[in-house]
């Protein structure tokens, strides 16, 4: 089993051991992911979490990632939120080029947008989108971008459910297209502590 496999399995073992605010598991036919959040109100006032993952998928790629968002301010009552925030990105993509695997990383800036449906109040969606221009890409990618549509529904106060199509694609310098290194729906399971 190769070096990648071996720190991917681990960290999805490992993670809900760590001190989490949330632990986060997902999985479509081809990938799994999995990703934890720790408040951050001990560095930066106000509502923000650190939030670090990984994502593996069939084709042997392989992304990590960490970042800090930070959220408005929910004592309005509306059912709108907003959460902006930076992550730095770092992933192999295997199957762009046969037989080449493509080094590529990004720091990327963005948020979310979350809807609460009045009439529904365990059901809610967002919608997220983070990008990196060639200034902040590195490795074989001169952009990024990453974003998704979710679609949750809270089972039980801490615990959630969703169904969310994401996709993560990198432009590659050599060829001047773009890679998708993930992308599909996912079914996943969202745990607060």
């Amino acid at each position: 089993m190769n070096l990648t496999r071996v720190l991917t399995v681990l960290m999805l073992f490992v993670s809900p051991l760590a001190l989490a605010d949330a632990f986060d598991i997902s999985l479509n036919n081809n990938a799994i992911a999995a990703s934890y959040s720790l408040s951050a109100a001990a560095l930066i006032q106000g509502n923000s979490d650190l939030h670090a993952g990984v994502i593996y998928n069939d084709s042997m790629n392989t992304l990590g990632d960490i970042g800090l968002l930070v959220k408005g301010d929910e004592g309005d009552g509306t059912e709108m939120t907003l959460a902006v925030g930076a992550k730095a990105l770092v992933g192999i993509i295997k199957n762009y080029i046969p037989g080449a695997t493509q080094n590529v990383g990004a720091v990327v800036i963005g948020g979310e947008l979350g809807f609460a449906f009045p009439a529904a109040k365990q059901l809610s969606a967002g919608f997220y989108y983070f990008a990196g221009p060639k200034i902040t890409t590195f490795g074989d990618a001169n952009r990024a971008n990453q974003w998704g549509l979710h679609l949750d529904y809270e089972v039980s106060p801490g615990t959630k459910v969703y169904l969310e199509y994401r996709e993560v694609n990198f432009g590659i310098t050599s060829t001047g297209l773009t890679a998708k290194l993930d992308g599909g729906t996912y079914f996943g399971v969202r745990l607060s502590f």
